[in-house]
């Protein structure tokens, strides 16, 4: 990658990271007060590694809680073909907001990521997981899980094992699962085969 290109990345990703301020600033204030935002600057290096390294298998990212739409469009500077599914309808329509502002292509569904049978894992998604087993999300963008190539997790604390059981149970071999941790870290994991336990990559 040229300087040039980073030049570029930097001023857009300066852009985006006000226009999430902005837009989160707007929010009410009880959906404000619950928000928590990824660390864009290192998501985006780390997305950007995936794209230069040749990383994923396919363009298609889907963000498991998709919030403000802040991820879905650090993925579509980085060449991604991006949706979000998020289970505050207030947010989707914010993050839609966002996306054509900034005239970034994703789309957004009102949802959840779990699958109905998921009830099991249930046990291992701490106290934080709003829990709703049902695939409207998944309807309304014409998808399923085992269709995407790269997809990204904010899990709360301990919670990582549980959001890793979903991806292990619904990814196709060779997806690969970004997800962001304290301290700006990044893990990137990719799914080998059916098997339940994902392969680690390693932090980026």
């Amino acid at each position: 990658m040229s300087n040039d290109a980073i030049k570029t990345s930097d001023v857009t990703l300066a852009t985006l990271v006000e226009a999430v301020h902005e837009r989160l600033q707007a929010l009410p204030g009880d959906d404000r007060g619950g928000y928590v935002g990824s660390a864009l600057p290192a998501l985006n290096r780390v997305l950007g590694r995936i794209q230069s390294e040749g990383l994923a298998e396919g363009q298609l990212f889907c963000d498991w809680g998709s919030g403000l739409g802040e991820v879905c469009a650090t993925a579509a500077l980085n060449g991604f073909s991006p949706v979000g599914i998020e289970i505050q309808g207030e947010l989707v329509d914010s993050a839609r907001l966002l996306a054509a502002s900034l005239g970034l292509p994703s789309v957004f569904a009102k949802g959840t990521f779990l699958q109905p049978g998921d009830e099991d894992l249930a046990d291992r998604a701490g106290g934080h997981t709003q829990l709703e087993f049902n695939s409207s999300a998944w309807d309304e963008l014409e998808l399923a899980p085992a269709d995407c190539h790269v997809v990204f997790g904010y899990p709360w604390p301990n919670e990582e094992a549980f959001l890793e059981d979903v991806f292990a149970r619904h990814a196709s071999p060779g997806t690969l699962l970004v997800t962001f941790h304290a301290s700006d870290y990044v893990l990137v994991q990719r799914k080998v085969s059916d098997r339940k336990d994902p392969i680690t990559l390693g932090w980026m």
